[in-house]
């Protein structure tokens, strides 16, 4: 937290943060002294058409996101296509993946960064399909429709090689079976065996894994631990525990799981939030971090941070009027969601005056 007053932004970038910095601006925004805070990160989101998803039937869903507060946007893989086969073979995966990677790098809905083309792990890859997705730009790749049945053939430790060879982040669904019905089970038997950087949806998705699994993950591995609007908010509960018990707060990330079943939630990014600091008792503070910073780190992304030479992606919020609450952090800690008045991302004003959420 810093007690600063002014942020001074420049060609898209944050150039100074202090007090009564007096620049020369094309344009100047008086926050009347609220909460300034890093644009929120869904780590956990399904896109797979523009601003359309099937999963819901909804359009401008991502438009929508972003006026909760959402400056970017994490695929745990392009799965909602209308048709595609699940489990999808190696081509049909590589090609989804390659797809929406290109189109959402040539598409920012709102200015929202989606970072799409996330590969879904299926049998018969090569290295040459890492090779390309590596040139791509893609980072993430990801276990859920895996058969787990073939891991002693050795293939699957070989995609995590060959993807963190390259600087690519593997990330497990993790509990029950998904919406799709067909996704694998794991818990921390398969989290020891493959080795990810990242559990998907720790607390559920929306089925978790037995709660013993889940208290071992965070003692005994290094892993990022996902919590998501869609999960069980029991466990979500009994992992924010432990989490204070052990000092663990910078290994969690905070997504939705959405669209999905669950449907779709631009709030859900701040419902998490408020529900990790008032009933969870995690400061405010550290659950902002875990739904912004912490992200962007686990990825390998730089956004996530609000401070200077990081691109200025931030949101301006308060505690909405009749909330007891005396600002933006306390409307947190006391379950309250915030008002958002200003959402900026990369130096341009998205929302201004009033969020449409």
């Amino acid at each position: 937290v810093r007690e600063a007053n002014s942020i001074f932004i420049k060609n898209g970038v944050v150039e100074a943060i202090g007090n009564g910095l007096s620049e020369a601006a094309d344009q100047t925004i008086d926050a009347h002294g609220i909460t300034a805070i890093p644009g929120l990160i869904d780590s956990h989101s399904h896109p797979s058409i523009g601003e359309y998803t099937p999963a819901q039937n909804s359009l401008s869903w991502i438009t929508n996101y972003m006026h909760g507060g959402v400056t970017s946007l994490i695929s745990a893989g392009e799965l909602h296509l209308p048709g595609l086969p699940l489990p999808p073979d190696a081509r049909t995966a590589l090609s989804v993946a390659i797809v929406t990677k290109k189109c959402y790098d040539n598409l920012r809905p709102s200015g929202v960064k989606v970072h799409a083309g996330t590969l879904l792990l299926v049998p018969g890859l090569t290295e040459k399909d890492f090779d390309e997705i590596h040139a791509l730009g893609i980072k993430l790749v990801k276990f859920i429709f895996y058969d787990y049945s073939l891991l002693p053939n050795g293939e699957a430790e070989r995609y995590v090689d060959w993807a963190h060879a390259r600087g690519i982040k593997v990330k497990i669904h993790s509990g029950g079976v998904s919406r799709s019905g067909v996704s694998q089970v794991a818990g921390f038997a398969m989290v020891q065996k493959i080795k990810p950087d990242i559990i998907g949806h720790i607390t559920g998705g929306p089925i978790p894994m037995p709660e013993e699994d889940m208290i071992r993950i965070a003692s005994e591995t290094e892993c990022f631990m996902e919590i998501c609007t869609s999960g069980n908010y029991r466990l979500a509960l009994v992992l924010a525990r432990l989490v204070k018990a052990k000092n663990l707060h910078h290994r969690v990330l905070i997504g939705t799981d959405t669209p999905g079943g669950t449907g779709i939630v631009p709030r859900g990014v701040l419902r998490e939030v408020a529900f990790l600091s008032s009933v969870g008792e995690i400061e405010p503070e550290k659950a902002i971090c875990m739904a912004t910073g912490n992200v962007g780190r686990a990825h390998d992304l730089n956004i996530g941070i609000l401070e200077e030479d990081r691109p200025a992606d931030l949101v301006l919020l308060h505690k909405i009027t009749g909330s007891v609450a005396k600002d933006a952090l306390d409307s947190f800690g006391k379950g309250d969601l915030p008002g958002i008045s200003t959402v900026i991302i990369d130096g341009e004003i998205r929302v201004a005056g009033r969020s449409q959420q």
